[in-house]
């Protein structure tokens, strides 16, 4: 029996279970916004944490700043990213995202990606999301 013929068996038996993985998968990973303002490479983690929380971080690759798009979002800065992150079978693949600033908050825009599942849409970097200040 295939795989994609397996599963679709096991979500006929177990609806429950079906249920529990969607709702896993809308709950985005956890911003530890501390993190955010740290570096370059401690937001890519953060971002990738959130959109794909069960992807690994690989690396980042600062693509150009500022976006050009950035005055939509009311960002004061901005970096356009290239995220090396690997999946859940270690299958590497590549986010293209918009980095935003404003005072102590921070966002992101997926430009691109080549992930099979989707990034979570529910992700607090969707918004603008405020930096705890460090003391």
């Amino acid at each position: 029996m295939d795989p994609v013929s397996m599963i679709f068996a096991f979500a006929l038996k177990n609806p429950q279970a079906t249920s529990s993985a969607i709702e896993n998968y809308n709950a985005p990973g956890q911003v530890q916004t501390a993190r955010l303002q740290q570096s370059v490479a401690d937001f890519a983690m953060q971002a990738v944490n959130c959109y794909h929380k069960s992807a690994r971080f690989r690396g980042v690759e600062v693509l150009g700043s500022p976006w050009r798009e950035q005055y939509k979002f009311g960002a004061e800065q901005s970096v356009v990213l290239r995220i090396s992150l690997s999946g859940m079978t270690g299958t590497p693949y590549q986010m293209v995202v918009a980095a935003m600033a404003k005072e102590r908050s921070y966002r992101a825009f997926v430009l691109n990606e080549n992930t099979l599942v989707p990034y979570n849409k529910n992700c607090a970097l969707e918004s603008w999301t405020s930096a705890e200040v460090s003391e």
